[in-house]
């Protein structure tokens, strides 16, 4: 949205965009070569998400198509280069060249990933960053609540029509998601029509599998994991919603609903468990003081939490997509919307029912969270017993439509043959 671009970006950047806009129909009319795909995701800063999954099992199984990662950090692209893949940085020659040769672009987040002017031409395979339970895109940000809202959104839509890559995050010309039956939230979410949409699933659920494989080399983090593992009999993982703009931290979430650290990390260690926190990366700096020297509550630093899911037994989650992709696996979730009445009231509003979907107990603060861990990790907690099984069962397969398979999906689908 304008707005947004203007917020991100500053004015001057927003009126380069502008001023491109010669530039994009350059790109338009520049021949694409057939065998030139690239990709992006993060706004370009990360290797991460459905992108980098979609890219790593191209790159070593498509030896006909170049893949190339574009980004806009060069610590990412020297670590792809180190690994033997194809990678720009996206302000030098070779990467304005590849982005303006690329026949297909796939994306994570938004056309941002890589550059809206650049891929003109390119036809962008949007493949999303999850599932949303929270309203976005037409369902949230176009809503009129008065006047001004009505002719603002009036104009955007004259804008948009014409010069559409304004609209960064709508721009692309498919886009993949996970199932049947959330169709009709990605259809109002974007307003597209469903010829738009395929369902394949997403790339970064490979890692799901218990065949999939982490290198040490490609994913660094995996050392750090498997020494938890050692370590520790139980992983737990607390992956909280980023409240962006509810002005409510992760601090917030600790001591507003009971987070005794001392007494959390001593029942912890009696538990023979470790709890891991992946905060929002702006958030990094304001949980590191209040947890040093915890021996069993830890941060996970690493932008990709993927193989951290793989290593979790146990997920804490409150609104957070990541759960729709743990059901794979059928691990115990808790849910912990310690806010809900609150967050509801500051959000448009979900896609579904919370209860209905949410396969889990739900938990309003720290002490009840303990309570359900204690008695997971129970021995009198056998699948068998598991009350939550067959309700995770039952919204994976609503929510996911296949269970494997993810990335080979979408290459027989998108690559040329």
């Amino acid at each position: 949205m304008a707005n947004k671009i203007l917020k991100k970006r500053g004015v001057l950047e927003f009126i380069v965009l502008m001023l491109l806009f010669p530039l994009y129909f350059i790109s338009k009319m520049i021949s694409k070569d057939k065998q030139l795909y690239i990709f992006g995701s993060s706004l370009g800063y990360h290797f991460a998400d459905n992108s980098k999954y979609l890219f790593l099992y191209a790159s070593e199984n498509v030896k006909h198509i170049k893949s190339v990662f574009i980004s806009k950090n060069k610590d990412v692209v020297t670590f792809i280069k180190s690994n033997g893949m194809n990678a720009e940085y996206l302000y030098s020659i070779s990467g304005l060249r590849t982005v303006i040769r690329a026949k297909k672009t796939f994306i994570s987040h938004s056309i941002e990933d890589i550059h809206p002017v650049l891929i003109s031409g390119s036809e962008v395979i949007q493949l999303w960053h999850g599932t949303p339970l929270k309203m976005i895109g037409y369902d949230s940000d176009w809503i009129s609540h008065n006047g001004k809202d009505k002719i603002r959104n009036v104009l955007r839509k004259i804008s948009y029509s014409i010069i559409p890559y304004l609209y960064s995050s709508r721009f692309f010309d498919r886009i993949i998601i996970s199932s049947d039956y959330i169709c009709p939230s990605f259809k109002s979410a974007f307003n597209i029509s469903e010829t738009m949409i395929d369902v394949m699933g997403q790339s970064r659920n490979d890692s799901m599998s218990r065949d999939y494989l982490f290198t040490e080399k490609l994913f660094p983090e995996i050392k750090a994991l498997e020494n938890l593992r050692a370590k520790y009999e139980y992983v737990i993982s607390w992956l909280p919603t980023h409240r962006k703009p509810v002005p409510i931290d992760i601090l917030n979430l600790m001591n507003d609903y009971k987070f005794d650290i001392d007494n959390y990390n001593e029942k912890l260690r009696n538990l023979n468990a470790v709890l891991l926190l992946k905060p929002h990366f702006l958030e990094l700096e304001i949980v590191e003081d209040i947890i040093k020297d915890k021996s069993n509550i830890l941060i996970y630093r690493h932008v990709d939490p993927y193989p951290l899911l793989r290593f979790t037994d146990i997920l804490i989650t409150d609104y957070s997509s990541i759960f729709f992709d743990f059901l794979i696996m059928n691990r115990p979730i808790i849910f912990a919307p310690f806010d809900f009445n609150d967050y509801i009231k500051n959000n448009v509003g979900l896609y579904y029912d919370y209860d209905d979907v949410t396969p889990g107990p739900k938990c309003y603060d720290w002490i009840e969270v303990m309570k359900e861990i204690e008695m997971i990790i129970s021995p009198a907690h056998k699948s068998e017993n598991d009350l939550y099984s067959k309700e995770r069962d039952r919204v994976n397969q609503l929510f996911n439509k296949f269970d494997n398979g993810f990335s080979r999906r979408i290459v027989d689908n998108y690559f040329e043959k």
